[in-house]
């Protein structure tokens, strides 16, 4: 089984934005299969240049859409794929040190 987590986590002005309200939508479909767009986030630099998005749950697919304003807005969240052999897999915490695959160190790109 195979599925995809998606999850935004914060919307900001980046540089060069100017001090005007930007407003950023979510756009995606209903249950009827109709496009809807709702507003998530009214940013402007000198009152409120980032908003957390951390509470939100959307079911993907979704498009982000700058409605007004002319930005640049920055979008940041994380994006998971897992992958299972077995849809009725349980995850079982009884497992000892010993099984543990010991993992190699992450090392820095090479420039």
């Amino acid at each position: 089984m195979e599925f995809t987590i998606s999850a935004p986590t914060q919307v900001c002005l980046t540089d060069g934005a100017k001090d005007e309200c930007n407003v950023v939508e979510v756009v995606g479909r209903n249950h009827e299969n109709q496009e809807i767009a709702v507003p998530v986030a009214n940013l402007k630099l000198s009152c409120q240049p980032l908003l957390s998005l951390d509470n939100f749950k959307l079911q993907p697919p979704v498009t982000f859409r700058l409605a007004a304003g002319s930005g640049p807005v920055h979008l940041s969240g994380w994006h998971r794929i897992m992958h299972r052999e077995d849809a009725s897999f349980e995850e079982d915490d009884d497992f000892s040190e010993e099984e543990e695959e010991e993992l190699a160190p992450i090392m820095p790109a090479k420039k």
